[in-house]
């Protein structure tokens, strides 16, 4: 590809005489097409011209992109070595996007971080930081996202790299509805799809999105993508046997492959091409593309076309009854097939763990987006509901107490609204547990989310009402007094040491209620009422709960 590089002060005239609204555009437009065909030192001296330009006229988005540019320079150019020193560009562009938050920026920021860690192999790092920016460009709308075909592009080559080609068909077919930033983007994306489709046997679609970024490649004379899609066009024809039609795109793919230096798409074709003069008994002319393949082959690092390779060597040493050679290599592409199995298998880990993270994440950002439009009302709704009922409960106290005449009388009424009170938590912590069951019943009912929003915010709030106060307590302390005259007392004259929050433990004890319906009345958990009952055995000298039981009882 021939690149015209108008010179460092020609771009800032450029970006000088652009206004502001599209100014980012443009100077994104210039990296794409110019400043990324550059050596690293044309272009850090580029890209720091355009930092310091961004600075002084402080426009902090074309600051941000500058910086991002310069990771993702390293990124596309440059092995491990220089990831670190990438990865620290695109941290710092992401704190500043952050601070602003200009969430556009910090989308294609955290794209960008997730192509560095999946040219890695840091798959999990990967699909964190894609998964954060497809949360983002979500919410911004891919029709609104100024690079939604460049991101559904990555995602969908991903799932396609790893052999999910019918999730990589689904967002492929989706970037194709938005604009490219440049050609080659779009190339990428119609052989992408068009790989997808091969995959998957629908060869009718393919050989079309095969032939379309073919016009594309040919209509912007790149001469390595009219071979890589020559040669996957003619890979089709190959699969469907129409090899009249096949071997002269297969070769023109060699050719100009070779030409381009794209030693992959160079030894997958002639691999094919062998393995086409082995079908016709042609074992000397395929002993020598295969030959060609293995000096190709040792120019790249994809590990893929060699279990081709393999094979192909293996068929060859069958036909020339060189069968100990023939399992050597048969068993060589297994081992290979094996570590590429066990690289897809931790991306297919990683997806099924992000996938959970991310859906809990969008369920309580939701949740809590919902919860902001109903607390005012659900809040003013129970303090009137708690004001009735205390009121309500106050007249009935004091129409009793004027009706009680004898000590007798008002014992048994002290009795029964002690039993009321505790009977009213217990059907509070029932209701409480009846709630989060059919929640979690609805929770496989997805059309029904908006009611269990509102049941759990109920199951919520019920169980924060089930938490006594102070006051709550003293009128428990009162009708409790009036059952067991004197239990406070004798607690404190016989084991001065023990805490309020013992005592009240202790109390509850004596009315035999269980661990779960003390720990509602206590709004505490359930094993908490374990550690404290352990620490009042260590205080009073009792041997286990049996004995502090019976010791409550005798009180």
């Amino acid at each position: 590809m021939v690149v015209a590089w108008p010179g460092q002060t020609d771009f800032l005239s450029v970006l000088k005489n652009t206004n502001r609204e599209n100014r980012l555009t443009v100077a994104r437009k210039i990296y794409n097409d110019q400043l990324i065909h550059l050596d690293s030192t044309q272009a850090f001296v580029a890209l720091n011209r355009m930092y310091q330009w961004a600075t002084n006229i402080h426009d902090m988005p074309l600051k941000i992109f500058s910086v991002m540019a310069m990771g993702d320079y390293l990124k596309e150019y440059f092995s491990n070595q220089r990831n670190g020193k990438a990865l620290e560009y695109f941290t710092t562009a992401l704190n500043m996007a952050s601070q602003l938050e200009l969430k556009e920026s910090e989308a294609e920021i955290y794209n960008n971080m997730g192509w560095l860690y999946y040219k890695q192999d840091k798959f999990p790092q990967a699909f964190e930081y894609m998964i954060r920016a497809n949360n983002i460009i979500q919410k911004i709308g891919y029709e609104n996202y100024p690079h939604a075909s460049r991101y559904l592009y990555d995602l969908g080559y991903i799932y396609c790299d790893f052999g999910n080609y019918e999730k990589a068909r689904l967002y492929l077919t989706e970037a194709i509805r938005y604009s490219f930033s440049n050609s080659l983007y779009a190339i990428r994306t119609l052989n992408t799809l068009g790989l997808a489709y091969r995959e998957l046997k629908q060869y009718d679609s393919a050989i079309l999105y095969f032939n379309r970024g073919l016009d594309t490649a040919r209509a912007i004379h790149n001469v390595a993508w009219t071979g890589i899609l020559s040669g996957n066009l003619g890979s089709v024809y190959y699969f469907l046997k129409h090899y009249d039609e096949a071997v002269p795109l297969l070769k023109t793919d060699y050719e100009l492959s070779m030409a381009s230096r794209e030693w992959t798409s160079a030894a997958n074709t002639i691999i094919m091409l062998a393995d086409l003069d082995l079908d016709k008994h042609l074992v000397q002319a395929a002993a020598l593309k295969l030959d060609e393949a293995r000096d190709v082959l040792s120019r790249q690092t994809d590990r893929r076309p060699f279990v081709y390779y393999a094979l192909q060597k293996a068929r060859l040493f069958k036909y020339q009854k060189r069968y100990d050679s023939a399992f050597a290599y048969l068993d060589t592409a297994r081992r290979v097939v094996g570590k590429l199995n066990q690289r897809r298998d931790a991306l297919v880990f990683s997806q099924a763990e992000q996938k959970v993270a991310v859906e809990l994440h969008l369920s309580e950002i939701k949740l809590l987006e919902s919860e902001k439009s109903k607390m005012v009302l659900v809040r003013n709704f129970i303090i009137v509901v708690i004001l009735l009922v205390l009121i309500i409960a106050a007249q009935l106290i004091f129409r009793q107490q004027l009706k009680q005449k004898k000590n007798k009388e008002l014992l048994n009424n002290a009795v029964r609204q002690l039993h009321y009170y505790i009977e009213s938590v217990r059907e509070k912590n029932q209701l409480i547990n009846q709630f989060k069951q059919e929640i979690e019943l609805l929770h496989a009912q997805p059309e029904q989310y908006i009611m269990l929003q509102e049941k759990e915010e109920i199951a919520a709030k019920l169980k924060q009402y089930s938490i006594l106060t102070e006051n709550d307590w003293n009128e428990f302390r009162n009708l409790f007094e009036k059952v067991q005259i004197g239990f406070f007392s004798t607690l404190k004259q016989r084991f001065p040491d023990l805490t309020p929050s013992e005592q009240r433990l202790l109390a509850l004890m004596k009315l035999n209620l269980s661990k779960r319906e003390m720990a509602g009345m206590l709004g505490i958990a359930p094993d908490s009422i374990k550690k404290t009952r352990q620490r009042i055995r260590k205080k009073i000298n009792v041997i286990d709960d049996v004995a502090l039981e019976e010791l409550v009882a005798s009180l």
